[in-house]
Formats: C-alpha cells, sequence, structure tokens
C-alpha cells in the first residue's frame, strides 16, 4: 500500500500574462451589483456607463462555458483561443449574468471559489473584470472601471474585497457570503471553516499571529489595510493532504482537503507553519503605495518570500535553526535539477531562495532596502533593483 502523499501547493502571487485587452479609447466606468441568489448561485448584474455591444474577458479554461449563464435577453457567449465574448444582437446598458458554483481549478488562475462546510463561500472577483466593445468587429476594447457592490441572504455576513485606490486592484481578491464573522489573529483577521481539524486551527492561528507580528516590526511597515484569512475545507476523502492557495491582495486564502489532514504530526505542522509564513511575506513585499510585485522575475518575489519566512520561522522560534539550516539545504539541491529552466516552478522558489542566500545579507535588510526602493521609484520589483540595493546595503 502507497503511504499517504503530504503536498502543499504554493499559488502564492499568480501573474498572468494578460492577453492585449488594454484600452484604446478611455476605460468605461461599469457597475456591478453581486447578489447570492442561492447556496450555489450567485447573479451579477452590470450597469454600463455608455451602451456596449459585447464584453471581453480573459479565457478561464471551462469556467464561464460551464458556470455563466447570461440572462439579458439577445446576448450570446463566443468562446476564442485566450479570450471569451458576450455578444448583443444590440448595444445595451445592462447586462446580467447568473454564476453557478465551480468548484475545478482553472489552469494558471486562481480558484474562482472556495466553499466552505457551513455553507460560505468566497468568489474571486477578479473573474468578473474584463473590457467592451462599442461597435461590430475589430472594432476597439476600452477597459472596464468596474466597480462592485454586494448583497448576501437574510442574516448573512458579506466581506467585500479589500479597498484600494485603484479599483481593478480591489478585484484582484476574493468577496465573501457566509455565516461566520472574522475572529482576530494578530495583525489579521481570519474565516476558518468549521471543519478544520483542531490541530490546524491551532497552528495557523499561532503561525499566523507571530508571524504578522514579526513582518509588521522588522519591516517597519504596519499594513495598510486590515488583513483577511480565509481557510475552507473540500473534502477528506482523497489521500494525502493538499493545502492549496495563496496570497491575494490583501487576503491569503487556503483550500484543505485530503484525509492527512486528520492526521496531527511534527511534519505537518512544520509545512503549514512554512506555507502561512509564506504567503505572509507575499502580503508585506506588496503592502507598499507604488511599486511592489511585478510581472517579471519571479523568483525575486517568490525565492524572497521564501527567504522572509524562513527569517521569521527562525526568529520567532517557530522552527529551529537546524530546521531552516535543512530547508535551505533541500532547495539548494531542488534548484540543482531546474538551474537550466529558469521558467520551472522550482526555479521560482528553489533557485530563487538560494539567490538570496547568496547575497550574504538578511533577508530582513535586503527586503526593507528593496520595500523602500519600489515605494520611491514606484518600480516594481526587479533584478537591477535587487542589484542595486544589495551594492548599496553592502558598502
Amino acid at each position: 500500500m502507497r503511504p499517504p502523499v503530504l503536498s502543499i501547493l504554493l499559488s502564492s502571487f499568480l501573474l498572468i500574462n494578460l492577453p492585449a485587452l488594454a484600452a484604446e479609447t478611455g476605460n468605461l466606468p461599469v457597475s456591478m451589483h453581486l447578489t447570492r441568489i442561492a447556496a450555489d448561485k450567485w447573479r451579477a448584474d452590470y450597469t454600463f456607463a455608455e451602451p456596449v455591444t459585447s464584453l471581453e474577458f480573459e479565457k478561464a479554461d471551462d469556467f464561464r462555458a460551464t458556470a455563466w449563464q447570461p440572462l439579458t435577453a439577445g446576448v450570446r457567449w463566443q468562446d476564442g483561443e485566450q479570450t471569451e465574448r458576450y455578444l448583443s444582437d444590440k448595444p445595451i446598458t445592462e447586462f446580467s449574468v447568473q454564476v453557478s458554483a465551480y468548484d475545478k481549478f482553472a489552469p494558471k488562475h486562481y480558484a474562482p471559489n472556495n466553499r466552505f462546510s457551513d455553507g460560505g463561500a468566497a468568489l474571486y472577483m477578479g473573474f468578473f473584470d474584463g473590457a467592451v466593445h462599442q461597435g461590430g468587429q475589430g472594432s476597439k476594447s476600452r477597459d472596464m472601471a468596474l466597480t462592485v457592490s454586494y448583497s448576501g441572504r437574510a442574516g448573512e455576513t458579506v466581506i467585500p474585497t479589500p479597498s484600494y485606490a485603484d479599483p481593478q486592484k480591489s478585484l484582484q481578491s476574493y468577496a465573501y457570503f457566509g455565516p461566520q464573522k472574522p475572529v482576530a489573529a494578530g495583525a489579521a483577521k481570519l474565516i476558518m471553516d468549521p471543519a478544520t481539524p483542531v490541530w490546524i486551527t491551532e497552528v495557523l492561528l499561532a503561525t499566523t499571529s507571530k508571524a504578522s507580528t514579526y513582518f509588521a516590526d522588522t519591516y517597519q511597515r504596519p499594513l495598510q489595510r486590515e488583513l483577511i484569512l480565509m481557510v475552507a475545507v473540500v473534502e477528506f476523502e482523497s489521500s494525502g493532504f493538499s493545502m492549496k492557495g495563496g496570497a491575494t491582495n490583501g487576503q491569503i486564502t487556503y483550500r484543505l482537503s485530503g484525509n492527512g489532514l486528520l492526521k496531527d504530526s511534527p511534519k505537518a505542522r512544520d509545512m503549514v507553519k512554512r506555507v502561512v509564513t509564506h504567503e505572509m511575506a507575499h502580503i508585506w513585499q506588496n503592502n507598499v503605495s507604488r511599486g511592489g510585485i511585478g510581472e517579471s522575475a519571479p523568483w525575486i518575489h517568490e525565492g524572497g518570500a521564501e527567504a522572509m519566512a524562513m527569517d521569521a520561522l527562525q526568529n520567532t522560534a517557530l522552527w529551529t535553526a537546524e530546521d531552516v539550516s535543512a530547508y535551505q539545504t533541500a532547495a539548494i539541491a531542488r534548484c540543482d535539477k531546474v538551474r537550466d529552466q529558469p521558467a520551472a516552478y522550482d526555479y521560482f522558489y528553489a533557485c530563487g531562495l538560494q539567490n538570496f542566500m547568496q547575497l550574504k545579507l538578511a533577508p530582513s535588510v535586503v527586503w526593507r532596502g528593496l520595500m523602500a526602493e519600489t515605494e520611491k521609484t514606484g518600480q516594481t520589483y526587479s533584478e537591477a533593483m535587487v542589484d542595486s540595493v544589495s551594492q548599496r546595503l553592502r558598502k
């Protein structure tokens, strides 16, 4: 009999090369009201400042093909290689669509929704943002300047996405609908699935509290907005232990599954501590008014989060110095296997960690410098920035 597999996937800050939906004639103001109408259904009602003939979205596997049902008469769905559209027979100023729960993953995207055992659910709002056309085929597209309001069912808690000056940035997070109210966990607030095993709840609460306090003190940057953590339990039937999820703007979300969740062990505890601390590091990397995480050189923010996590785990006594050293040694071995594959998953994490180790500077010192530099210049983190900041810090 094969032993159960203990696996943890870090989605973290997922960066996608978006198709060209950039507006050429200015963004179009669009409002949308999202209403939860049933346990597994929502209704999205769009209102456009000017008439449009189609809506265009980045394709996300079969999510919209299977989970979105247009409610507006005369609107039909059209598939494409990179984008998909909802075409209208005539110009419209309103569009409504029913969205059903979608429990699969769309490759290279955040999970469209996370459902909790108590009936709660969280929807990733980035899927509702896109572009519009105001003419026939070949007409120029305009990005939506989308703002969203929310309604839950009677007595339900609704937590909108974090508020940013840039509304589009606000949409790159989850909105929660359900019976729970967040509980305090250090510098964060937590929505925990009641089906979460006691040992995982204990580790998550303790690690979140210690790590968030350490990052706030060490990087001298109190969070610019309240941090919400959401933990959903999907199922206990499959073998092993899977913890999938990552950091979005102002949030960290997790989906837990597998019968391995029911078994407490030192190894499992250490892995949960690492994932939580890694994701918390991403929140502080992006806890700036300008710049922050960009689309180039993912090894910087992923390997950087690994380095920040090792520093935090050791300095909060969540891990021993020996634990950290063993993890770093294993990362070097993994990196050696993919050194010539800069697009490989392990390259971002393992080689990224090794790159920061080779700077011979404390991770906290390097990242304080990078955060100050990105805030000052407005440029996103880059290899050039890492080089220039580390050289200056060595003088």
